[in-house]
């Protein structure tokens, strides 16, 4: 149970920094629900998270209206999130009926320290995120693999505000070309790792545990923290799994319509 709070609370505090370092950001609490809201177009950098487990049914049902409300006079998409055991039975059902969609199941993972290396890592080039042509580097990676305008990723994760944080992340280059990157960074006595991405014709190379690892070993470094916490998405999991993750709970991401007005 503590596991899952923990996970709640790293995921929630990740997009809190998301949204607080959007220039048009804002983030605020609701009685159970923290709205993450950047005031960017793309559904992933807009949240809705749960702060506690609903009640019932009835009190989902409000919780996603409020956000609903929110939300609809913007037309940004959005999401809501929490994990399974916090959103109730009835979330299928509440969550439809309001017109949200059930896009992905993310797996909230946890490792109190990292397995050595199972398999050689790729001999590529890995340059620390520091300037404009690395940050946009990343942004444009994740906006690709979401099929996101890349001027999205660049709103989004791109802008040097960000960067202001303390983020350590990296790029992988294969014959010069960024394709693969990802960040951590220290959140309530945790390493949080965020944004990992690899391009699509470099997956499954390792070039994904590669950046994970050297984010990780510099913001060790930095920092003293071991213990790390993610959220994966199912093409992840089992490199995770490998590097020593275990996995605590499972988070599904309900997107808003594309139009973000009718219900939504």
């Amino acid at each position: 149970m503590l596991d899952i709070e923990e996970s709640h609370r790293q995921l929630r505090e990740a997009w809190t920094t998301l949204g607080r370092c959007s220039p048009s950001g804002h983030v605020f609490d609701l009685p159970g629900l923290r709205i993450v809201d950047s005031g960017q177009p793309w559904v992933f950098t807009n949240a809705a998270f749960l702060t506690e487990p609903v009640a019932n049914a009835a009190d989902l049902r409000s919780q996603a209206s409020a956000a609903l409300d929110h939300f609809r006079p913007s037309g940004n998409q959005w999401f809501i999130s929490a994990s399974e055991e916090w959103l109730g039975p009835d979330a299928d059902s509440v969550l439809t009926s309001l017109g949200l969609v059930r896009a992905l199941d993310l797996t909230g993972m946890v490792a109190d320290s990292l397995l050595p290396v199972t398999r050689p890592l790729p001999d590529a080039p890995v340059r620390r995120i520091r300037d404009e042509e690395t940050r946009i580097a990343l942004a444009e990676l994740n906006a690709a693999a979401y099929d996101a305008p890349l001027e999205w990723g660049h709103m989004a994760i791109g802008h040097e505000r960000l960067w202001q944080e303390p983020l350590f992340g990296h790029i992988a280059y294969v014959d010069g070309r960024p394709v693969a990157g990802g960040f951590a960074t220290p959140i309530e006595g945790a390493l949080y790792v965020g944004w990992v991405v690899t391009a699509r014709e470099y997956r499954c190379r390792g070039l994904a545990e590669l950046v994970t690892r050297r984010s990780l070993a510099d913001a060790r470094l930095a920092t003293g923290l071991e213990r790390t916490i993610l959220h994966s998405t199912e093409s992840g999991r089992s490199m995770y799994l490998r590097m020593g993750y275990r996995p605590v709970a499972t988070f599904p991401i309900w997107e808003s319509s594309p139009l973000g007005v009718a219900p939504p």
